[in-house]
């Protein structure tokens, strides 16, 4: 065995010999704290070991010129072999026993090295034991096997249990056990300290994330356009507009709007939320990032007159509003008119117009609560 010990700091002196019967100076009792903490602190050594060394003779050593006193329970066993650089007492114990299952702790200026044991500890899981599934399929209505056609299907579900249960697993050590209890939103693990503090961290990640909401405020929109040969809006107009007040004048620049429907919902974070308003549905599920950027899963289905659908991903910004248009139709519109004299008599007959009529669909996500 070839051992090597290099004190950064000065070993402190021995007291001289004591005459028999001479009282210590500093008793047990008076040591001073300060020098207690500078020798497990401030103290910087290097200890290489070429070949094992039975982990009690290591705990001696490290103590060894100092004030601090040592005692590993007897059951402890293991042994060390490799080089420690510039280590502090403190430093030394972090490194050398986690590996071989020990643990320490400093009472005043003793320090107790003992076998490491699991800790249990309860975790608060503050959400609903439900299981959410949504699901949006466009592209197969109307649409005979012979036609060419284009299909999107989309589907959400969400187990946050089931996920969280995946993700602890992940953090656990080899001999950890756990138990998920839905009805009473609770998560209990058994394990060493620190992989229970990284639990902690990881349910607190995901609960921020999962508690974050938007509300969605939607605005169901019909413009009867002025120009009846036109084949839908003028996007020129509308694409420098992202604020709702902005988009409504732009619209009615181009034709008479009628508000259809105007409901507001909200929505937790990555969780599906249906819109549905005479004649309209919408699919929507949010994601909302740190960043006060918020993704949409947009479904808009218009099943009447004509079957019209859509499917898209749209990123914008809190509060800005995104327009969906696109479901453009024709409406007859019926005028009673005088037709003037006819064979001495007055009359009137129903005159028949075409108007380009556009169904536009704004969404204004506004994000309520982010924690990070």
């Amino acid at each position: 065995m070839w051992l090597l010990l290099a004190l950064a700091g000065q070993v402190p002196a021995r007291p001289a010999a004591q005459r028999p019967g001479q009282m210590p100076t500093l008793p047990l009792t008076q040591l001073d704290d300060r020098a207690l903490a500078a020798d497990l602190d401030n103290r910087a050594f290097t200890l290489t070991f070429a070949q094992p060394v039975p982990i009690k003779d290591v705990l001696l050593l490290l103590v060894r010129g100092t004030s601090l006193s040592v005692i590993p329970d007897p059951a402890i066993g293991g042994s060390f072999i490799g080089e420690l650089k510039n280590v502090t007492v403190r430093q030394a114990l972090g490194l050398i026993l986690p590996p071989l299952g020990l643990d320490y702790t400093v009472d005043g200026g003793f320090i107790r090295v003992f076998r490491r044991q699991p800790e249990t500890r309860l975790f608060d899981i503050n959400y609903i034991a439900t299981q959410r599934n949504g699901d949006a399929s466009i592209g197969t209505a109307g649409v005979s096997r012979e036609a060419p056609f284009a299909r999107v299907s989309s589907a959400t579900s969400t187990d946050l249990f089931a996920d969280l249960a995946r993700g602890v697993q992940t953090l656990l050590s080899e001999h950890a056990a756990f138990n998920v209890d839905r009805k009473a939103g609770l998560l209990q693990v058994t394990d060493f300290p620190e992989r229970l503090d990284r639990i902690a961290v990881y349910l607190e990640t995901v609960q921020d994330r999962v508690h974050r909401q938007v509300q969605i405020d939607a605005r169901v929109v019909e413009v009867e356009l002025n120009d009846d040969h036109a084949a839908g809006l003028d996007w020129a107009a509308l694409a420098q507009t992202r604020d709702l007040a902005a988009v409504m004048a732009a619209l009615a620049v181009q034709g008479k709007v009628s508000i259809l429907a105007n409901p507001r919902l909200m929505a937790l974070n990555n969780e599906p939320a249906i819109i549905r308003t005479t004649g309209l549905t919408v699919s929507v599920t949010p994601q909302i990032a740190t960043d006060a950027m918020v993704m949409l899963s947009l479904t808009p289905i218009l099943p009447a007159p004509l079957t019209a659908e859509a499917d898209t991903l749209a990123r914008v910004a809190d509060g800005e509003t995104i327009v969906i248009s696109g479901f453009s139709r024709d409406r007859e519109i019926k005028e009673r008119k005088n037709t003037g004299l006819t064979g001495g008599w007055f009359g009137r007959s129903t005159v028949i117009t075409k108007k380009r009529v556009e169904l536009v669909i704004l969404l204004t996500p506004r994000i309520l609560n982010t924690s990070s």
